[in-house]
């Protein structure tokens, strides 16, 4: 007992970044056991003092401190391998799980004394990442200093090394947890709010029912910006439409979208974004059904509602049985058929328009959205995917082939949709994937508005290729 009380104090002196006394680093193999088991009744402690009302133990969060404990084995045996050293390879893993459990308490302690103040660390999951692992290569580096005494520089690279492969996983891949809710909705109904700003949960500043609050002042706001329309021309005004926040590739056509139109288009001024991205929450109003209503109705009263036109593009996933998904953080919005989208846009009551919806089985909104003053523009036929999502893709192939490449070439937008499926066809003829068959439907009305349009048009030179960065992120985000 004697023993393993010594190495929790040595674990401790490593949590403070101290020396470890000379004799003392040589730790007992056996002792790796009981600290992985105190390891695991220290997380399911600390696990339970954050864990919200309606939250039931789950044995399986085990698996993330075994596969930890791994991990640190054998980044302990990987450094006394390189420091020729192999023996103290043991001793090393024993030290590091010692220091780790003193860690965890110790950010739990300065976490709680944060909160007496009004701060909370959960506010930059980032940085808070980066300064845990930055803390945990120091206790490596000091672990290492008695191996490897006269090689400052080579131990520092092990050290480093050694600290990224046993702590990364932690701190930045999604670990099995030993509270979870059964049942989800519970949260908002159990938890008390104290709770909430202590689950790591939520990576924004504002809590959802802020943001939720904020989002007509958002939208009447960004109105109030946009440009008068002219009277003695056919104007236009673009709504780009963003639904789902988990990817940033929706994000990257909606911002890009706003840029060509105002830039190529001479509708500087007259665009509005409604976004799901959690860069920009703080800034953007959301891409929900309520804010769309709101935008389309506030946009049918800055337009010449019968002579204007309104380009809507909205971009997210689909679903096969016709519904635009539309999602930021779990928050609870509403889903969009296309009977709640074309009762949005009759609500408004601005008469000439092209719709343009870029997902999956979208052609299952040309029926609801046709009408004899509309141009309606889908990314795929109503039983067939569309291509190009994912969190590894900057544009749909859909939304380049029309935004980027099309657009770019030609103010006709007839002669922009063939071009943009042809581009499509061509890329997932390329790919061996089904063909999604972009749809249109087009009558005499609307195309003849929109060569009116065309013909007072001088359009500006291609808009470069832009996708969002992290320097252009929104401050009322907690990370990032």
């Amino acid at each position: 007992m004697k023993a393993f009380l010594t190495t929790l104090w040595l674990g401790l002196r490593l949590c403070l970044v101290l020396q470890l006394p000379a004799g003392r680093q040589i730790r007992p193999s056996a002792q790796f056991w009981p600290l992985l088991a105190l390891q695991a009744l220290s997380s399911i402690a600390i696990a339970w003092f954050y864990a919200v009302d309606g939250a039931d133990f789950d044995p399986m969060g085990l698996q993330g401190d075994g596969f930890l404990a791994l991990l640190t084995l054998a980044s302990a045996v990987a450094a006394a391998t390189l420091l020729r050293r192999p023996v103290v390879a043991w001793s090393l893993a024993v030290l590091w799980l010692a220091a780790g459990l003193w860690l965890s308490w110790i950010w739990v302690l300065l976490e709680w004394m944060l909160s007496l103040s009004g701060l909370a660390l959960a506010d930059y999951p980032l940085a808070i990442r980066l300064a845990l692992l930055l803390w945990w290569s120091a206790i490596v580096w000091r672990t290492l200093g008695p191996v490897a005494p006269g090689r400052p520089l080579f131990r520092s690279w092990v050290a480093l090394t050694a600290a990224l492969v046993s702590a990364a996983p932690a701190l930045f891949l999604p670990l099995s947890g030993y509270f979870v809710l059964s049942d989800p909705g519970s949260i908002s109904a159990q938890a008390a709010p104290e709770e909430i700003n202590w689950a790591p949960r939520w990576p924004l500043r504002r809590t959802p029912e802020q943001l939720l609050a904020a989002q007509l002042p958002m939208v009447d706001e960004a109105l109030a910006g946009l440009r008068p329309q002219d009277p003695n021309k056919v104007d236009a005004y673009l709504l780009a439409f963003g639904g789902d926040g988990s990817e940033g590739v929706f994000r990257n056509e909606i911002e890009y979208s706003q840029a060509l139109f105002a830039q190529r288009f001479g509708m500087n001024g007259q665009t509005l974004g409604l976004l799901n991205s959690p860069g920009t929450a703080g800034g953007v109003p959301l891409a929900s059904l309520s804010n769309l209503r709101a935008a389309l109705k506030g946009l049918g009263q800055v337009m010449d509602r019968d002579q204007d036109l309104l380009f809507l593009f909205l971009t997210s996933h689909g679903s096969a049985d016709h519904q635009l998904y539309v999602d930021l953080l779990g928050l609870p919005l509403d889903q969009i058929d296309p009977e709640q989208l074309k009762e949005a846009i009759n609500d408004s009551g601005i008469v000439w328009k092209v719709v343009v919806v870029s997902a999956c089985y979208s052609g299952g909104f040309v029926e609801a959205l046709s009408d004899s003053t509309t141009l309606v523009i889908t990314a795929a036929r109503a039983d067939r995917p569309s291509f190009g999502c994912g969190v590894d893709s900057d544009f749909t192939y859909f939304g380049r082939a029309l935004l980027v490449d099309a657009l770019n070439q030609t103010a006709d937008w007839l002669v922009a949709f063939d071009l943009a499926r042809e581009r499509v066809a061509q890329r997932e003829a390329e790919e061996e994937l089904d063909p999604s068959e972009p749809q249109i439907a087009s009558t005499a009305l609307i195309e003849a508005k929109l060569q009116a349009w065309q013909a007072q048009l001088q359009p500006g030179p291609a808009v470069p290729l832009a996708v969002a960065s992290s320097d252009r992120e929104d401050p009322d985000r907690a990370s990032d």
